[in-house]
Protein backbone atom coordinates (compact mmCIF):
# COMPACT_ATOMS: atom_id res chain seq x y z
CA UNK A 1 0.00 0.00 0.00
CA UNK A 2 1.30 3.45 -0.95
CA UNK A 3 0.45 6.86 0.48
CA UNK A 4 -0.73 8.92 -2.48
CA UNK A 5 -1.96 12.51 -2.70
CA UNK A 6 -4.43 13.38 -5.45
CA UNK A 7 -4.61 17.12 -6.10
CA UNK A 8 -7.83 18.14 -7.84
CA UNK A 9 -9.60 15.11 -6.37
CA UNK A 10 -13.11 16.45 -6.96
CA UNK A 11 -12.62 17.24 -10.64
CA UNK A 12 -13.81 15.39 -13.74
CA UNK A 13 -10.77 13.09 -13.67
CA UNK A 14 -9.60 13.39 -10.05
CA UNK A 15 -12.53 11.49 -8.58
CA UNK A 16 -11.85 8.52 -10.84
CA UNK A 17 -8.20 8.52 -9.82
CA UNK A 18 -9.16 8.50 -6.14
CA UNK A 19 -11.64 5.67 -6.66
CA UNK A 20 -9.18 3.52 -8.65
CA UNK A 21 -6.37 3.97 -6.13
CA UNK A 22 -8.63 3.08 -3.20
CA UNK A 23 -9.86 -0.01 -5.03
CA UNK A 24 -6.25 -1.18 -5.34
CA UNK A 25 -5.68 -0.82 -1.59
CA UNK A 26 -3.74 2.44 -1.41
CA UNK A 27 -4.14 5.18 1.20
CA UNK A 28 -5.32 8.29 -0.62
CA UNK A 29 -5.20 11.90 0.52
CA UNK A 30 -7.79 13.72 -1.59
CA UNK A 31 -6.99 17.42 -1.99
CA UNK A 32 -9.28 20.13 -3.39
CA UNK A 33 -10.20 23.74 -2.72
CA UNK A 34 -13.79 22.96 -1.68
CA UNK A 35 -14.38 21.07 1.58
CA UNK A 36 -18.03 20.53 0.61
CA UNK A 37 -17.04 18.82 -2.66
CA UNK A 38 -14.51 16.66 -0.83
CA UNK A 39 -17.19 15.59 1.63
CA UNK A 40 -19.52 14.72 -1.24
CA UNK A 41 -16.75 12.68 -2.88
CA UNK A 42 -16.12 10.71 0.33
CA UNK A 43 -19.84 10.05 0.80
CA UNK A 44 -20.21 8.85 -2.80
CA UNK A 45 -17.39 6.35 -2.15
CA UNK A 46 -18.89 5.15 1.14
CA UNK A 47 -16.47 7.10 3.40
CA UNK A 48 -13.62 4.56 3.06
CA UNK A 49 -11.17 4.25 5.93
CA UNK A 50 -8.12 4.76 3.69
CA UNK A 51 -9.34 8.14 2.41
CA UNK A 52 -8.20 11.41 4.00
CA UNK A 53 -9.69 14.75 2.97
CA UNK A 54 -7.56 17.89 2.86
CA UNK A 55 -8.66 21.34 1.75
CA UNK A 56 -5.85 23.23 0.03
CA UNK A 57 -4.81 25.29 -2.96
CA UNK A 58 -2.03 25.71 -5.53
CA UNK A 59 -2.88 29.37 -5.93
CA UNK A 60 0.65 30.42 -4.95
CA UNK A 61 3.95 29.08 -3.67
CA UNK A 62 2.94 30.00 -0.12
CA UNK A 63 -0.44 28.21 -0.22
CA UNK A 64 1.25 25.17 -1.78
CA UNK A 65 3.93 25.15 0.93
CA UNK A 66 1.23 25.31 3.61
CA UNK A 67 -0.51 22.39 1.94
CA UNK A 68 2.65 20.26 1.90
CA UNK A 69 3.30 20.95 5.58
CA UNK A 70 -0.15 19.60 6.48
CA UNK A 71 0.41 16.21 4.82
CA UNK A 72 2.05 12.97 5.99
CA UNK A 73 5.06 11.54 4.09
CA UNK A 74 4.00 10.53 0.59
CA UNK A 75 5.05 7.91 -1.95
CA UNK A 76 3.39 9.61 -4.89
CA UNK A 77 1.50 12.72 -5.98
CA UNK A 78 -1.03 12.90 -8.83
CA UNK A 79 -1.93 16.39 -10.07
CA UNK A 80 -5.26 16.59 -11.89
CA UNK A 81 -5.97 20.30 -12.25
CA UNK A 82 -6.72 22.56 -15.20
CA UNK A 83 -8.47 25.80 -15.97
CA UNK A 84 -11.96 26.18 -17.47
CA UNK A 85 -12.34 25.08 -21.11
CA UNK A 86 -13.11 28.53 -22.51
CA UNK A 87 -13.20 28.66 -26.32
CA UNK A 88 -12.65 31.80 -28.39
CA UNK A 89 -10.50 32.90 -31.35
CA UNK A 90 -6.90 33.18 -30.21
CA UNK A 91 -6.51 36.90 -30.97
CA UNK A 92 -9.72 37.78 -29.12
CA UNK A 93 -7.92 37.33 -25.79
CA UNK A 94 -6.06 40.25 -24.30
CA UNK A 95 -2.48 39.52 -23.29
CA UNK A 96 -3.57 39.52 -19.65
CA UNK A 97 -6.39 37.05 -20.35
CA UNK A 98 -4.07 34.71 -22.23
CA UNK A 99 -1.54 34.84 -19.38
CA UNK A 100 -4.30 33.90 -16.92
CA UNK A 101 -5.43 30.96 -19.07
CA UNK A 102 -1.88 29.64 -19.42
CA UNK A 103 -1.34 30.05 -15.68
CA UNK A 104 -4.39 27.91 -14.94
CA UNK A 105 -3.11 25.05 -17.11
CA UNK A 106 0.68 25.23 -16.65
CA UNK A 107 1.68 27.24 -13.60
CA UNK A 108 -0.55 25.29 -11.18
CA UNK A 109 1.34 22.11 -12.12
CA UNK A 110 4.62 24.00 -11.79
CA UNK A 111 3.60 25.28 -8.35
CA UNK A 112 2.79 21.71 -7.28
CA UNK A 113 6.16 20.49 -8.59
CA UNK A 114 8.07 23.20 -6.70
CA UNK A 115 6.27 22.36 -3.47
CA UNK A 116 6.15 18.55 -3.60
CA UNK A 117 9.18 17.28 -5.54
CA UNK A 118 11.77 18.54 -3.01
CA UNK A 119 10.05 16.66 -0.15
CA UNK A 120 9.35 13.38 -1.94
CA UNK A 121 11.65 10.42 -1.18
CA UNK A 122 13.90 8.88 -3.80
CA UNK A 123 11.98 6.86 -6.42
CA UNK A 124 8.66 8.49 -5.54
CA UNK A 125 6.27 9.37 -8.37
CA UNK A 126 5.10 12.84 -9.37
CA UNK A 127 2.47 12.50 -12.08
CA UNK A 128 0.36 15.10 -13.85
CA UNK A 129 -2.72 14.77 -16.05
CA UNK A 130 -2.49 16.60 -19.38
CA UNK A 131 -4.88 17.12 -22.27
CA UNK A 132 -4.82 15.70 -25.78
CA UNK A 133 -5.21 19.16 -27.29
CA UNK A 134 -1.42 19.37 -27.00
CA UNK A 135 -1.48 17.48 -30.35
CA UNK A 136 -4.34 19.19 -32.17
CA UNK A 137 -6.33 22.41 -32.18
CA UNK A 138 -10.04 22.37 -31.54
CA UNK A 139 -12.22 25.10 -33.04
CA UNK A 140 -11.43 28.34 -31.14
CA UNK A 141 -9.08 26.40 -28.88
CA UNK A 142 -5.59 27.42 -29.99
CA UNK A 143 -4.82 28.87 -26.55
CA UNK A 144 -5.76 25.54 -24.92
CA UNK A 145 -3.42 23.66 -27.26
CA UNK A 146 -0.58 26.09 -26.58
CA UNK A 147 -1.00 25.64 -22.82
CA UNK A 148 -1.19 21.82 -23.02
CA UNK A 149 1.83 21.62 -25.31
CA UNK A 150 3.72 23.79 -22.84
CA UNK A 151 2.60 21.59 -19.95
CA UNK A 152 3.95 18.50 -21.73
CA UNK A 153 7.35 20.15 -22.21
CA UNK A 154 7.33 21.22 -18.56
CA UNK A 155 6.99 17.56 -17.53
CA UNK A 156 9.74 16.51 -19.93
CA UNK A 157 12.03 19.12 -18.39
CA UNK A 158 11.14 18.15 -14.81
CA UNK A 159 11.81 14.48 -15.63
CA UNK A 160 15.24 15.40 -17.00
CA UNK A 161 16.22 17.61 -14.06
CA UNK A 162 14.93 15.38 -11.23
CA UNK A 163 16.31 11.91 -12.06
CA UNK A 164 15.78 10.60 -8.51
CA UNK A 165 12.01 11.08 -8.83
CA UNK A 166 9.79 9.40 -11.42
CA UNK A 167 8.19 12.43 -13.10
CA UNK A 168 5.43 11.51 -15.57
CA UNK A 169 2.56 13.06 -17.49
CA UNK A 170 -0.48 11.07 -18.58
CA UNK A 171 -2.01 12.82 -21.58
CA UNK A 172 -5.73 12.06 -21.92
CA UNK A 173 -6.55 12.34 -25.64
CA UNK A 174 -10.25 11.59 -25.31
CA UNK A 175 -13.39 13.22 -24.03
CA UNK A 176 -13.86 11.80 -20.55
CA UNK A 177 -16.84 9.69 -19.54
CA UNK A 178 -17.22 11.08 -16.01
CA UNK A 179 -20.12 11.54 -13.57
CA UNK A 180 -20.87 14.86 -15.29
CA UNK A 181 -21.13 13.26 -18.76
CA UNK A 182 -22.37 9.71 -18.02
CA UNK A 183 -25.91 10.39 -19.30
CA UNK A 184 -24.75 11.25 -22.82
CA UNK A 185 -21.22 9.78 -23.01
CA UNK A 186 -20.14 8.05 -26.23
CA UNK A 187 -19.15 4.41 -25.89
CA UNK A 188 -15.65 5.17 -27.21
CA UNK A 189 -14.83 7.78 -24.57
CA UNK A 190 -12.32 6.89 -21.86
CA UNK A 191 -13.86 6.72 -18.38
CA UNK A 192 -12.55 8.52 -15.32
CA UNK A 193 -12.02 5.12 -13.66
CA UNK A 194 -9.93 3.88 -16.61
CA UNK A 195 -7.76 6.97 -16.30
CA UNK A 196 -7.41 6.23 -12.59
CA UNK A 197 -6.39 2.64 -13.28
CA UNK A 198 -3.63 3.77 -15.64
CA UNK A 199 -2.44 6.31 -13.06
CA UNK A 200 -2.33 3.49 -10.48
CA UNK A 201 -0.31 1.23 -12.79
CA UNK A 202 2.29 3.94 -13.35
CA UNK A 203 2.54 4.77 -9.64
CA UNK A 204 2.80 1.12 -8.61
CA UNK A 205 5.50 0.19 -11.15
CA UNK A 206 7.15 3.37 -12.45
CA UNK A 207 10.19 1.45 -13.73
CA UNK A 208 7.91 -0.19 -16.32
CA UNK A 209 7.04 3.23 -17.72
CA UNK A 210 10.44 4.72 -18.52
CA UNK A 211 9.18 7.42 -20.88
CA UNK A 212 8.09 10.59 -19.06
CA UNK A 213 5.00 11.09 -21.25
CA UNK A 214 2.23 8.50 -21.77
CA UNK A 215 -0.85 8.92 -23.95
CA UNK A 216 -4.30 7.48 -23.29
CA UNK A 217 -6.72 7.61 -26.23
CA UNK A 218 -10.34 6.71 -26.85
CA UNK A 219 -11.16 3.04 -27.20
CA UNK A 220 -10.34 1.24 -30.44
CA UNK A 221 -11.33 -2.03 -32.12
CA UNK A 222 -10.12 -4.00 -29.09
CA UNK A 223 -12.70 -2.28 -26.93
CA UNK A 224 -9.94 -0.91 -24.70
CA UNK A 225 -8.46 2.59 -24.61
CA UNK A 226 -5.19 3.05 -26.49
CA UNK A 227 -2.16 3.46 -24.23
CA UNK A 228 1.40 4.08 -25.37
CA UNK A 229 4.52 6.12 -24.68
CA UNK A 230 4.49 9.52 -26.36
CA UNK A 231 7.81 9.88 -28.17
CA UNK A 232 8.63 13.10 -30.02
CA UNK A 233 8.87 12.68 -33.80
CA UNK A 234 12.34 14.11 -33.65
CA UNK A 235 14.25 13.07 -30.56
CA UNK A 236 17.02 15.43 -29.51
CA UNK A 237 18.82 15.12 -26.21
CA UNK A 238 19.24 18.06 -23.85
CA UNK A 239 23.02 18.16 -24.42
CA UNK A 240 22.56 18.01 -28.19
CA UNK A 241 20.20 20.95 -28.03
CA UNK A 242 22.79 22.97 -26.13
CA UNK A 243 25.47 22.11 -28.70
CA UNK A 244 23.21 23.19 -31.58
CA UNK A 245 22.72 26.56 -29.90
Amino acid sequence: MKNIAVIGATGEVGGGIVQALLARGHHVTAIARSHAKLTNLAQSLGNPAHLTLVTGSLESDSTAATLVQSLPPLDAVAVSVNGPRITAPILSHTSEELAALVTQDIVTHYTAARAFIPVLPKDAVFLGIGGGSADFILEDGAHLSAAQAGLRMLYRGLAHETPNIHVKELTVASVVNSPATRAFAHELWVTDIEIGEHVARIIENPEDFANPIWRLTRRGDSGLPGFAADTPTRVQGFKQAQEVK
